[in-house]
């Protein structure tokens, strides 16, 4: 029985390897055959090719311009969120008596760790909330 299954382990081995050649040399190919049209793209300065190549920068470059502008807008909503969080928790502390402050808190806390779950920006799992006392 030992035989047998080291004569099937061998024979997998054996297959594998043959098989592992065949993918190597099939890669190779395809890497060749890809930077061969790579360089005739690359060569080809006919209108259509020069319009075609304009088109897809144009394109990269509208997207990166895109992407840094949400960018800058979500930091500045972030930011004037921040700003209008920390308003509210100084007129909270302003008018509501010191030995309500921290059950106040908690609440605005409570309130923030769901709309950050809302919003996708936490997880049910995410803290931000604290214990009940």
């Amino acid at each position: 029985m030992d035989k047998v299954l080291h004569d099937v382990l061998n024979a997998g081995i054996a297959l594998f390897r043959s098989g592992e050649g065949t993918v190597n040399n099939a890669i190779k190919e395809v890497k060749r055959t890809f930077d061969e049209l790579k360089s005739k793209g690359a060569a080809d300065t006919s209108e259509p090719a020069v319009k075609l190549r304009k088109l897809l920068d144009d394109a990269v470059s509208q997207t990166n311009d895109l992407s840094g502008k949400a960018g800058t807008a979500y930091a500045d909503a972030q930011k004037k969120l921040a700003e209008v969080y920390n308003n509210i928790g100084a007129q909270i502390e302003s008018l509501v008596p010191k030995d309500q402050i921290q059950s106040v808190k908690d609440k605005v806390e409570e309130l923030a760790r769901v709309i950050k779950e809302k919003t996708g920006q936490g997880g049910p799992s995410a803290g931000g909330g604290t214990k009940a006392k």
